[in-house]
């Protein structure tokens, strides 16, 4: 490749005072000199990076409208279905706390190749699973794509993207991102209506190939390597301290005492992995940004209004499957719509965000969610699915408001020094909110769907009210929520204003 067609960025800040646009020193110190491609070869490289992530999207939802296909085919409870879910978040989780180190190790075309790799290979083994647990060890194998993908990604849109344009890069990968959410429900719906469960793997298995052949041709290196060993007893310590916490949360309505101490177990090994990362020369993940009580904060909110987004991707769709009698294909469509509403509001959160800071916005993201949940739980009681799918809208176009804006706000009280970590975090947190979130709102669904149905009560009226118990969770943690979310954003306000008065 040509050397004029190659650069290295310059920083920059928004008008809000948050460096959300710039790499920083020490993502550009460890950028090859003269090795970011620009032109024409930056922006298909660009192309490719958020075709990956549309990939890893699409991975993630791939099963959302298809929990209550799961649990009839293969002759289990909707909990034992859910781990088609909570697999795949655990692996990814712990798969991102790796995605820095194996990227500074192997270096973007060869991370992005296992991913695709690990892409195809899962999903050519959930089309050919002949059980349940052929399947879910396929869902395990595709997690590996969205724990490296959603990292690095972001960090190479926030190297290779030209000064003033890595604001709108960020909000447009945010826009893919949730175009694959929406785009892997319909798809998924219609295959399972027609064609059987498994064909579904066809899609991503085709993406995959797609995108690994471009890859072989447009990717480009363009961080330096290093040796930088991986801890191994930390991997395991992520992995079973996540995978028995949330084991024990999505079974704690069911065995109240061996749930709860699986939850402590796994609490204490998330402890020894998190007391480990302060203690090595090389950590897993670099946990110092949580020394920062702001972006301890904001992630909290994050994680709190992630869960939010959790709830309408997996509980709505059994809400029109199993009590309103929608096909997958059906609720799959009328989930389209509500989280391409999601995509919309990530572009303008962004824009706002960027003119005035979190205040009101942040808020008033919140108090939409909240209205929202609350008009779901009215109408689902008197069963009108359709209002239940506009209310579903209207809360994802504050979760949209939300989200990517804290975001920013978070990563951006942080010292440029530790930026990359504070993403880390971010990403690694998303996919526990999401664990955690789906153990906890389908496992209680599950449960008492399974109670009522024992006593005789239809499968509607059963995830009808499995659906109502939910909701009234859903809300009570939306409303603190609300009210931390208006003690933050003042905050953040008063934090971005000091640099003007200086």
């Amino acid at each position: 490749m040509a050397s004029s067609n190659l650069t290295t960025p310059a920083p920059a800040v928004n008008s809000a005072g948050v460096p959300v646009t710039t790499p920083n020193q020490g993502a550009l110190d460890a950028v090859a000199k003269g090795s970011i491609p620009t032109g024409r070869a930056m922006w298909v490289m660009m192309a490719l990076m958020l075709g990956s992530n549309l990939l890893a999207s699409f991975n993630q939802s791939l099963m959302n409208v298809a929990l209550d296909d799961v649990a009839t085919e293969f002759h289990v409870s909707l909990s034992v279905a859910n781990w088609m879910v909570l697999g795949f978040t655990i692996v990814a989780a712990t798969t991102i706390t790796m995605a820095a180190s194996l990227l500074k190790r192997y270096g973007i075309r060869r991370v992005m190749a296992f991913g695709y790799l690990a892409s195809l290979a899962g999903s050519l083994l959930g089309f050919f699973a002949w059980n349940f647990f052929p399947m879910l060890v396929a869902r395990l194998v595709q997690a590996l794509t969205a724990g490296l993908f959603f990292p690095v990604v972001t960090s190479v849109i926030l190297t290779m993207a030209p000064t003033g344009k890595k604001g709108i890069m960020l909000a447009i990968n945010s826009g893919v991102i949730g175009a694959g959410l929406a785009f892997a429900p319909l798809v998924a719906g219609l295959l399972i209506t027609y064609t059987g469960l498994r064909t579904l793997f066809l899609v991503p298995a085709v993406m995959s190939l797609a995108l690994l052949v471009l890859g072989y041709f447009f990717l480009h290196n363009i961080y330096q390597r290093q040796n930088r060993p991986i801890d191994a007893l930390s991997v395991v310590l992520s992995f079973a301290g996540l995978g028995l916490f949330i084991y024990g949360l999505n079974e704690v309505t069911r065995m109240l005492v061996p749930s709860l101490a699986f939850m402590a177990a796994g609490a204490v090994v998330i402890g020894l992995f998190a007391r480990r990362q302060f203690r090595i020369e090389n950590p897993l993940l670099n946990l110092s940004p949580l020394k920062h009580r702001n972006f301890v904060v904001g992630e909290t909110l994050m994680m709190l209004g992630y869960m939010g987004s959790i709830y309408m991707s997996l509980l709505v769709p059994l809400y029109l499957e199993g009590t309103a009698g929608y096909s997958a294909f059906i609720a799959g469509c009328l989930l389209a719509a509500p989280i391409l509403c999601y995509a919309g509001a990530c572009f303008v959160g962004g824009r706002i965000e960027d003119k005035h800071g979190i205040w009101p916005l942040v808020p008033a993201g919140f108090l939409l969610i909240l209205v929202a949940f609350i008009g779901m739980k009215a109408f689902s009681s008197i069963g009108i699915a359709l209002a239940v799918v506009a209310c579903a809208a209207a809360a994802y176009i504050g979760v949209g408001l939300v989200f990517p804006t804290l975001k920013a706000s978070d990563l951006g009280v942080l010292p440029p020094a530790i930026y990359s970590f504070g993403s880390s975090i971010h990403s690694t947190l998303v996919q526990i909110a999401g664990s955690v979130g789906s153990a906890l709102f389908v496992g209680i669904m599950s449960a008492d769907a399974d109670r009522l149905m024992a006593t005789g009560v239809t499968k509607a009226s059963a995830y009808a009210s499995g659906f109502s118990h939910t909701v009234i969770i859903s809300i009570v943690i939306l409303v603190v929520a609300l009210a931390g979310s208006i003690v933050f954003a003042r905050m953040m306000a008063k934090h971005n204003q000091r640099p003007n008065k200086a």
